[in-house]
């Protein structure tokens, strides 16, 4: 999903450039001043949703989650078109008939499988659409201001915890959910609130991680590919292989309780982008 997630988003973010004249690469220290902005919107959001599902009124909150993933949906379809259309009845037919499916399924068919589709086009979506519009050392500060966050409100103040709880209770479509047993349902999945070994785990053995935890990661390595296309190869590689290295600790280290995804994940992106800047600009 992350690696599948990050060249899609590093595709349509260099399509994109191409086929828009009014949307250029960004400087590298473009987007400085987002960072803050996005912080605040993501203590707001949390809250936002954590309120409105302690109050019962999660139907509320999963349309507009499922309003949100249709409509990054129509724009990875609308440019995926590009390459696919023959005609423009082909092309509005495509970017149409993509988020419409989505919905259609969010609504009847409320799996696992369906929710990871939904994650994976918002994941490459929004990270080719962040990319874009910050650069790529500022990509770096938010990987790393993000990172720190979701330590603390896994550790400290565990309103990520409340966060991931009300998604699953609610029905909303935020987690990557990959079950280790056949036949698995969404249907009286729940989540831990105090234990689960390892990482983040329902009590039927399967792992869950958030959207952002596949986002922040994809938004690392298309900057960094935007940023260094003359050396397109490594400084795409680079930070995707430091980020799954982060997933395979994740996965594979054993702990008490639910764990924060981001300080292992987007550190190992950010060091895989450093290993490239030091290896093709700095030497």
């Amino acid at each position: 999903m992350l690696i599948a997630s990050s060249l899609l988003a590093t595709f349509m973010s260099i399509s994109l450039i191409a086929v828009s004249p009014g949307v250029q690469a960004k400087s590298p220290t473009s987007g400085l001043t987002y960072v803050a902005y996005y912080l605040i919107a993501a203590l707001a959001f949390t809250a936002v949703v954590i309120f409105i599902g302690r109050r019962k009124f999660g139907n509320i909150l999963r349309w507009v989650f499922i309003a949100v993933i249709a409509y990054v949906t129509f724009y990875v379809w609308s440019i995926l078109g590009l390459y696919i259309a023959q005609t423009y009845a082909e092309y509005y037919a495509i970017s149409f008939a993509a988020p419409a499916i989505m919905v259609i399924l969010l609504i009847f068919k409320y799996e696992w499988y369906v929710v990871d589709v939904a994650g994976f086009f918002l994941s490459a979506g929004v990270a080719s659409i962040w990319a874009t519009i910050i650069g790529v050392w500022s990509s770096v500060l938010f990987l790393a201001v993000f990172a720190i966050y979701d330590y603390i409100a896994v550790y400290r103040t565990k309103h990520m915890i409340s966060l991931a709880g009300t998604a699953m209770d609610s029905r909303l479509p935020m987690l990557f959910v990959f079950p280790s047993e056949k036949g698995t349902r969404m249907d009286g999945m729940s989540f831990p609130k105090t234990s689960a070994p390892p990482s983040e785990r329902t009590g039927s053995g399967t792992f869950i991680l958030g959207f952002g935890d596949i986002v922040f990661p994809c938004i690392m390595v298309a900057s960094s590919a935007l940023y260094g296309q003359q050396n397109l190869i490594p400084f795409l590689l680079l930070p995707l292989a430091g980020a799954i290295a982060g997933i395979m600790v994740l996965l594979f280290t054993k702990v008490s309780r639910p764990a924060p995804g981001l300080p292992f994940i987007n550190s190992g992106a950010i060091a895989g982008f450093l290993v490239a800047f030091l290896a093709f600009r700095m030497f």
